[in-house]
């Protein structure tokens, strides 16, 4: 596969707070990834310091939320793996280029849990097979994958911008699952999606203990929390590798 016909899209706007947790992402893809390259989509006016090979900058979608699509959909790329910016890699995701071989589209399960209002999720199983994550995708520019990714944009950039809070019904993740499950058994065995493991490549918080009491942890490429790219987060992570160290 030549170099320049697979890539890593990254998609952050808005707030200072977006892009420094996308620089983290890119640059922790990089140490593991040094020869892949990696676009940002951004509507903000930023320069490069390293961590990207390529900058796009997009005004006028709205809410930040969706370059998300929009990048998808004018990616530089053959072959592109979709992260969200809230993002650490743990190792190489070379491998995962070589499954479009065999698909046009991959997805990973959300993690199973009990979700009490206002409290902190309460892991069940590692899979919710009920429900897609939306925070990495890996696509090629098939047809069916390109109509499908349209579609999920179609219907998002519906939603008022004011409405727009990820992680609720007005999410992409929400209008993303909605789009899949109307598809008709047709259009599914066009789309050819293959299911990824989560616990590997979009690892929530929400099953890192588990994964830890599991003896699971080392297998982790991909960790997707808000706050990773801070002290805390870091500390903490560092923390868990000392016990496992340890156990």
């Amino acid at each position: 596969m030549k170099q320049n016909k697979h890539g890593l899209i990254l998609c952050a706007g808005g707030k200072n707070q977006y892009i420094n947790e996308a620089r983290y992402a890119a640059k922790t893809f990089k140490r593991f990834n040094p020869t892949i390259p990696v676009t940002l989509f951004t509507d903000q006016n930023i320069t490069a310091h390293g961590e990207f090979d390529r900058i796009i900058i997009e005004t006028g979608l709205g809410h930040p939320q969706k370059l998300k699509m929009h990048g998808m959909l004018h990616t530089p790329y053959e072959r592109t793996l979709y992260l969200d910016s809230d993002t650490r890699t743990c190792g190489s995701l070379a491998e995962l280029f070589a499954v479009l071989d065999f698909y046009n589209i991959g997805f990973t399960h959300r993690v199973k849990c009990k979700w009490p209002p206002n409290s902190t999720p309460i892991f069940v199983d590692y899979v919710d097979y009920n429900c897609l994550q939306g925070g990495m995708l890996l696509f090629n520019k098939s047809k069916p994958a390109t109509a499908f990714i349209k579609k999920w944009q179609h219907t998002f950039n519906q939603t008022p911008d004011e409405l727009v809070q990820p992680g609720t019904q007005y999410g992409d993740q929400v209008v993303l699952n909605n789009i899949f499950s109307e598809l008709t058994p047709n259009h599914k065995t066009e789309l050819n999606p293959v299911y990824l493991p989560n616990r590997i490549y979009n690892a929530r918080p929400w099953m890192w203990e588990q994964l830890k009491r599991d003896g699971l942890w080392s297998d982790v490429k991909v960790l997707h929390a808000r706050g990773l790219n801070t002290s805390t987060f870091i500390t903490t992570l560092n923390k868990i590798k000392h016990k496992i160290g340890q156990g």
